[in-house]
């Protein structure tokens, strides 16, 4: 296992190698197991005949993966709507899932007999600690330009100048830019558990405290800058997991989606030919076109790779439409614009700006 806390993004490949295998000298298959187990419920088990080698190498990822299966993120995304109308700084916690191995050698002997051995660890547990893991991953172009296995542990990014904990995935190069009333929030890797702060419009994000980190970290939280006017507020599932806010720029574009299609309905039959035609349509949903507004190139990149991919297909618009007493994040799909945005031309002398369509994903 790499890292000092074995701390793992789930959706990230995790690779356990086992060495110190001993096989008699001929046997009919020589099998490896491997059981991930969560709350005492096996999640995964691989395993494969080494063809009598002393090593092998699973990748226990799937099994990670499903240990986060039943998460449920709307929770969390219930603390940003109460930052909007109680206007208070939130504040929701992901407690880090462990999990163990259980490691079995199997062969069969000459003369028929079947031997399953479970293994233990240098410290001799049957229940080797596998450690724990979150929610989330990291993309393939991040995991090349890991230059160590230890570096993949979410915790060894803590207090170097990337985002702490490195959960969120704003750029913190440029300022974050949001509308006058709107909330904006960061990430924290914790020991054990993953921290998220929303703060509503009148409420100071924290300030870094990179000089006393060894002491007292304070947190991370990007520098941000209030537009004079209203923007549009998104909540959305990054590719590590977390919840993050991002503000955007309505363009002055709605539509509905009113598609009425006729069909020949065929009547009793009576003495005479009877047919009529009935209509049916759409209960209508609501689309509105966006932009990013302009920003730099970093931003268009974070616009593009983050907010439009929706790792988890998860996004939520604040809005307040007829009969709402305030406003409310409204579960929501979003579409680019175009088949490919341009992210800078050095042709052009002007900032980037992302496009793309959001459509109402509750009918009426």
């Amino acid at each position: 296992m790499f890292g000092t806390g074995n701390t793992y993004f789930a959706d990230s490949p995790v690779v356990i190698d086992i060495s110190g295998l001993q096989w008699p000298g001929t046997s009919a298959f020589n099998i490896v197991r491997v059981e991930v187990v969560y709350n005492n419920k096996v999640v995964g088990d691989f395993h494969a005949d080494t063809g009598g080698q002393e090593s092998m190498s699973f990748n226990i990822a799937s099994a990670l993966k499903a240990i986060w299966s039943d998460a449920d993120l709307s929770a969390e995304a219930g603390k940003a709507q109460d930052a909007i109308t109680l206007d208070a700084v939130q504040t929701t916690t992901r407690a880090m899932r462990q999990y163990i191995l259980r490691i079995y050698t199997e062969y069969m002997s000459n003369d028929g007999v079947f031997t399953q051995t479970r293994c233990t660890d240098s410290l001799g547990n049957e229940d080797i600690p596998g450690g724990q893991c979150l929610i989330g991953g990291y993309t393939e172009l991040e995991r090349s330009l890991i230059d160590y296995p230890a570096d993949a542990d979410v915790s060894h990014l803590e207090h170097t100048g990337v985002r702490n904990g490195d959960a969120s995935t704003k750029p913190i190069s440029s300022p974050e830019k949001v509308g006058i009333n709107s909330i904006t929030s960061w990430v924290d890797v914790q020991e054990g558990y993953t921290k998220s702060i929303f703060y509503p419009a009148d409420a100071i994000p924290e300030a870094d405290d990179i000089a006393g980190w060894q002491t007292g970290w304070t947190g991370h939280a990007p520098i941000v800058i209030r537009d004079s006017v209203a923007y549009v507020d998104f909540l959305f599932i990054n590719r590590r997991g977390a919840i993050e806010t991002c503000s955007c720029m309505m363009k002055e574009s709605m539509s509905i989606d009113t598609d009425v299609k006729q069909y020949s309905r065929i009547e009793r039959p009576t003495f005479k030919p009877l047919r009529s035609l009935m209509a049916i349509g759409t209960d209508g949903r609501r689309s509105w076109q966006m932009s990013s507004g302009y920003v730099n190139r970093e931003w268009a990149e974070w616009w593009t790779n983050e907010f439009l991919a929706g790792k988890r297909k998860q996004w939520w618009m604040l809005w307040q439409g007829p009969g709402m007493s305030s406003p409310r994040y409204v579960p929501v799909t979003i579409k680019p614009a175009k088949n490919s945005t341009n992210i800078y031309d050095r042709q052009k002398q002007q900032m980037p700006s992302v496009e793309f369509t959001v459509t109402l994903a509750l009918e009426g």
